[in-house]
């Protein structure tokens, strides 16, 4: 009973947190599985109940420790609205409150079945652009070394029978998700030593990778070997499937030769049904949990109002700067390109010009944020789903020089143009084009009780003559120039 109020404090406490994990296993395909996770991880513990019964639960103040630093991170995660981070805190919180209930040496019996609560927590998108990036490289050196001529342009190429492309579907997130979950199941189930464990996980976080690779180039080869009539509609997805459940059977079936004995309980040992806690011990232990809980959701009221509203100050788009001059209510030729986000609270788009050319600046506030709101979001990318079907990135790199910070500089493509943009956060009078880096300033600054506003901010110019190289450069002097007016620094 104890084990279930620890449960039910957590989700009455953290509810909105919960709920959110809820809401994105519903709505999304890749991590569905986030409903089967905790009856697995139960059927774990339950595929060896006549061991963990014998076993004598005692409560454990060590528990409040990773309670407490859960709880940290959770008040960090939402301040800065990182929900990855306050989700994977709030189930660590709830291990921690059920080491605290059931004490040192049932936790520790039960340490497997219930680390594999964290994954329910939906993460990997991140990773989904290197697992382009990747999949994009090794299918094309394959055609390469295959003795297919192949023309790349960022993750877009091209054979002689037609042309292809590596997006979201084809990173291969869904099989690393469903390899790495698989995995750690059939290593507790076949595995006793941590050293054979932690070595088929880290197999399993390989093998759906390079399988994934070798997964992308076989659909490209059926697709030119069939003159693009098969592994073009549904039948892509189907082999695809097909495909990695071979992989995944094939490395089950590998694994199985190290297997060690099933795990087999002393003989003798008492078989009597642990004895209940004893009240007088259990119920400070639960106020001690209660009040470690409840802490944090009410700091994060208070600091809540330090939050800054992100307003875009007037300064930062001045009238005149050396030869620049803002134009007024300039209308973009049709089949233009220029930012725009969507969960932003204000933006502002204004155009500058000097004898010869045309740079745009667009800075974006988001107020107070919220979830899936916030000016650090995944989906606040240069190219907005209404441009995808013109626009498209081809190239990214980091430019450095003579500029006050890093700048994302990339190259974007469509309409028979050519436009190079460089992109940062602004965050006070730091900057930083690292979304992970962004987030802890904005911790930082909000815990600071610092009101100055954190931006945005997209600085662009369309490549007139296809010379890339002297484009960027004006680009980067217009920058280094506009940035020396502003108040950022």
């Amino acid at each position: 009973m104890a084990v279930v109020f620890t449960v039910a404090l957590s989700v009455g406490v953290f509810f909105p947190t919960w709920a959110s994990l809820v809401e994105i296993w519903r709505h999304s395909e890749t991590y569905t599985h986030g409903f089967i996770i905790a009856p697995i991880s139960l059927w774990l513990v339950c595929t060896q109940k006549n061991h963990w019964f014998r076993l004598t639960p005692n409560v454990s103040y060590l528990g409040l420790l990773p309670v407490i630093v859960g709880g940290f991170f959770w008040l960090a995660a939402s301040l800065s609205h990182v929900l990855a981070a306050e989700q994977f805190a709030t189930i660590i919180m709830l291990l921690g409150g059920v080491w605290v209930v059931l004490g040192n040496t049932v936790t520790h019996a039960l340490v497997f079945p219930l680390c594999f609560l964290l994954f329910m927590v939906p993460v990997g998108e991140d990773l989904i652009p290197p697992l382009i990036e990747f999949t994009a490289t090794f299918t094309v050196a394959l055609l390469r070394l295959t003795g297919l001529p192949v023309y790349r342009e960022g993750n877009f190429f091209t054979l002689t029978s037609g042309s292809w492309s590596v997006v979201e579907a084809c990173s291969g997130i869904n099989y690393l998700i469903a390899s790495i979950t698989l995995g750690f199941v059939y290593a507790y189930l076949n595995y006793s030593s941590y050293w054979k464990r932690g070595v088929f996980l880290l197999i399993s976080v390989i093998v759906p990778i390079i399988a994934n690779g070798f997964r992308a180039y076989l659909i490209v080869m059926i697709g030119h070997l069939s003159n693009m009539t098969l592994a073009v509609g549904v039948d892509h997805l189907i082999y695809g499937g097909i495909f990695f459940g071979l992989v995944i059977l094939l490395l089950f079936y590998l694994g199985s030769f190290w297997r060690d004995p099933p795990y087999t309980p002393i003989v003798g040992f008492q078989t009597k049904q642990a004895p209940r806690h004893k009240q007088q011990v259990l119920y400070p232990a639960i106020a001690s949990l209660s009040i470690c809980f409840m802490a944090w959701p009410v700091s994060l009221e208070w600091l809540s109002t330090l939050q800054p509203e992100n307003r875009i100050p007037a300064e930062f788009m001045p009238q005149n700067f050396q030869n620049w001059h803002k134009i007024e209510n300039l209308q973009q030729p049709n089949g233009s390109w220029q930012p725009h986000f969507d969960t932003a609270v204000d933006q502002r788009t204004e155009f500058y010009r000097n004898e010869q050319e045309t740079v745009g600046i667009h800075i974006a506030g988001f107020g107070k944020e919220q979830q899936g709101r916030e000016l650090v979001n995944s989906q606040n990318t240069l190219i907005n789903p209404r441009q995808a079907n013109e626009w498209r990135v081809i190239d990214h790199s980091i430019v450095a020089a003579t500029l006050p910070q890093h700048l994302k500089k990339s190259v974007i493509s469509g309409n028979d143009r050519q436009i190079i943009a460089y992109e940062w956060y602004q965050i006070g009078n730091k900057t930083s084009i690292n979304p992970y880096q962004a987030k802890l300033m904005q911790l930082l600054k909000r815990v600071a009780a610092d009101e100055r506003p954190e931006l945005k901010i997209v600085v662009w110019q369309e490549v007139p003559d296809k010379n890339l190289a002297k484009t960027a450069s004006k680009l980067r002097e217009f920058t280094k120039t506009w940035l020396n007016q502003t108040r950022f620094f």
